[in-house]
């Protein structure tokens, strides 16, 4: 409030007493106000720091619930590692994490108990979240048992996932909630800060207006909030900066975990054809020899026994014996044809299609343009097994009567396409249910395909018939499989 402005007057004896009553009246309000200012002003600020003092607790609220879910997450990877692959040293963050959960879940209880509010609102969910927390870890302590046990299986193991699922995406959303509801909490109490804040400034503002020397005051607040801000705007800087090193860190692990998924499936396949390969052989050479030989034996006591009583029971011994002999051929001939191995893709590629052809009764034509170059093992393979699935839908679902299949070499690169005559089908309506595991056998091809460093594209609709196109490199192969074995080790 600016002074009494002087009489300009020249002053006598009773102005100047009305005027220093005046001053004096003048001071006397000048002070009162700064007063009442100076008392807003503090009880502004005690409201603003204990609004401040809640609004950090809600965000250490945020903070260890967070933390929590952390916690749960480390513990389920380090335990799904073990049952995985079997190595013990996967159980290291499965038993430090167990530790760490302990110690931050009874620090997340007693930050809540600080508030009252806190504890009315949040008593139910904290004890759900307890109660499941607990739950997952009596299932993971049961799951580690089991993949100890001599007798584990990775079938026994499924439901036991499943439900480890269910409970973390259960622990997920109780955290959710609360979260969200600190969250609305903590806005409430931020603009209540705020305005707080203003209030403060307001009071401020006007005690400058009453009095030039709070101008010294208020120049060196305006400094401290400079410093302050400046400082925040460092902080926020850096929490930038941090953030984006651990989003090229996160991406930096995804895609080396991508890399050792994809390693992981060569592998197996690898691991699946030597064992089609192993399977093919015992049959073939094991137990055909072996049905051979008895069907020799049962022939020649049928030969002996042409008139008697069990005759027609060796006749009848013979025929179920010549038709256990073709199933088991048929059998190793479906796991590894072993024209592929001994003379390479093209005549094992024209045999099945023939087959095939002839089993579902279409019409085939097979066009190969490779001349007598031999193929990298790995694209012989991937190219057959394309092959042997794609025909296989074909029998199953396309109702064709015409199958064409040509292989060609264009540069560096073979070329393999497909067509039909079929019903053709919606490829995308396919490719959702393959990747929802109803049917794998397009993501299996296309998987195949991309191993080699090749890429798959079908091209399909209702009632046109189906072509499928597959381009594999011949030289060049995807180098990440050359270290695959090294890397997986």
């Amino acid at each position: 409030m600016p002074l009494p402005a002087p009489d300009t007057q020249p002053p006598t004896t009773q102005s100047a007493r009305t005027f220093s009553r005046k001053i004096k009246a003048g001071f006397w309000l000048v002070g009162a106000i700064l007063l009442s200012i100076g008392l807003a002003s503090y009880q502004s600020i005690r409201e603003f720091e204990e609004t401040v003092d809640w609004v950090t607790h809600s965000q250490d609220v945020l903070g260890h619930l967070q933390v929590v879910l952390s916690d749960v997450q480390d513990i389920e990877i380090g335990l799904r590692g073990y049952v995985m692959t079997g190595k013990e040293h996967f159980l290291d963050p499965y038993k430090n994490g167990l530790v760490v959960l302990s110690r931050d879940r009874d620090a997340l209880s007693a930050i809540i108990q600080v508030s009252p509010q806190d504890r009315a609102e949040h008593a139910r969910r904290l004890e759900t979240l307890n109660a499941l927390i607990d739950k997952k870890l009596a299932l993971l302590k049961t799951m580690l048992a089991l993949r100890k046990g001599a007798t584990y299986q990775s079938a026994h193991m499924e439901s036991h996932m499943t439900e480890s699922k269910e409970l973390l995406d259960g622990i997920r959303m109780v955290i959710r909630d609360m979260q969200q509801l600190e969250k609305a909490r903590l806005t409430v109490r931020e603009r209540h800060a705020d305005e707080k804040g203003q209030s403060a400034v307001l009071y401020f503002i006007a005690g400058v207006i009453m009095e030039i020397m709070i101008l010294l005051w208020i120049a060196w607040q305006i400094r401290q909030e400079i410093s302050q801000r400046q400082q925040a705007q460092d902080a926020l800087l850096q929490t930038h900066d941090e953030l984006e090193l651990r989003i090229q860190e996160r991406t930096t692990a995804l895609i080396d975990s991508n890399e050792r998924l994809r390693e992981l499936s060569h592998r197996l396949m690898n691991v699946q054809e030597t064992e089609r390969r192993q399977i093919a052989h015992d049959l073939h050479d094991e137990i055909g020899q072996s049905l051979t030989a008895m069907k020799l034996g049962l022939r020649e006591a049928n030969t002996a026994l042409e008139s008697g009583p069990t005759a027609s029971l060796l006749a009848d011994s013979l025929t179920i014996l010549d038709q256990v002999i073709q199933q088991v051929r048929n059998l190793a001939l479906d796991l590894r044809p072993s024209l592929l191995d001994e003379l390479g893709l093209v005549p094992a590629l024209k045999w099945y299609i023939k087959r095939q052809g002839e089993r579902a009764g279409w019409e085939t034509e097979y066009t190969p343009q490779l001349g007598e170059n031999h193929l990298p093992p790995e694209v012989e393979i991937a190219c057959f097994r394309i092959v042997q699935e794609a025909l296989t839908n074909v029998a199953r679902h396309a109702e064709a009567t015409h199958v064409q299949v040509t292989l060609t070499r264009q540069g560096d690169q073979l070329l393999l396409v497909i067509e039909d005559n079929g019903q053709g089908f919606n490829v995308k309506r396919a490719k959702t249910r393959a990747r929802t595991g109803i049917s794998i056998g397009l993501l299996g091809m296309e998987e195949r395909a991309r191993l080699v460093g090749g890429e798959l594209t079908i091209t399909s609709s209702p009632k046109t018939g189906t072509k499928l196109t597959a381009s594999l490199p011949l030289v060049g192969l995807n180098p990440q499989l050359a270290t695959s074995e090294e890397r997986i080790s």
